[in-house]
């Protein structure tokens, strides 16, 4: 089971931030789960709430805005790609508005690093399978399907939307045995607990995204 760090490793430093990202790679972790938004002056930057701490959209605000209300230097999309070239990126694109800017840019580093791209807004990874024809994208699901060839219908078609990324608390065994049938990678984002990373383990899911390092074995 392959482990990212959710938005880097942050006990000790703020979330999505440079710090964050080489402290999680400084402990074990494969790769690292970011998120990406668009700030007012029209930067891809790495930042997960879609409100600032003072109630204003990011959408609303420059970098050097956010950055000074966040109290930290919000760093872009291709400053964390340069930076730590060997990391195995998640790049979750949170909007549409998003994905216009991150795919251009993550175009340009698709031979050189290994990514996956994902997004709740499933028609943002259709967008980004088109784009991106040398990169892995999944679907983010933080609903159980009905069935899940319904939710699978769409990505059938693009050969590079292999991967489902599941809440754990949705997932069971019976339901990761079927995509991995039909020819699916399993993701989860969400365990808590000791318990649930080893029923993680157990369930054979092919990667976990998490912001406890020592129930996933790297500290001890």
């Amino acid at each position: 089971m392959y482990l990212l760090a959710h938005r880097g490793y942050h006990a000790e430093c703020p979330e999505n931030t440079m710090a964050a990202f080489e402290a999680a790679l400084a402990i074990g972790f494969e790769g690292i789960e970011t998120d990406v938004r668009v700030s007012a002056d029209s930067l891809p930057i790495l930042f997960h709430d879609r409100v600032a701490k003072n109630g204003e959209p990011v959408a609303a605000l420059t970098r050097k805005q956010l950055s000074q209300l966040a109290g930290y230097e919000v760093p872009t999309l291709e400053e964390a790609l340069d930076a730590f070239a060997q990391c195995w990126w998640n790049i979750e694109i949170k909007t549409p508005a998003a994905a216009s800017l991150a795919l251009p840019i993550l175009s340009r580093y698709e031979d050189s690093h290994r990514l996956l791209v994902t997004s709740f807004r499933h028609d943002v990874v259709l967008a980004a399978s088109a784009h991106l024809s040398a990169t892995e994208c999944g679907l983010l699901n933080a609903h159980r399907p009905a069935a899940l060839n319904s939710l699978l219908h769409a990505a059938l078609d693009h050969r590079n939307i292999r991967t489902l990324v599941w809440d754990c608390e949705i997932v069971d065994a019976d339901m990761l045995r079927q995509a991995n049938a039909l020819g699916f990678r399993n993701a989860v984002y969400g365990a808590k607990t000791a318990y649930e990373h080893q029923l993680m383990r157990e369930f054979g899911v092919h990667t976990l995204i998490t912001d406890y390092p020592r129930h996933a074995g790297l500290l001890q």
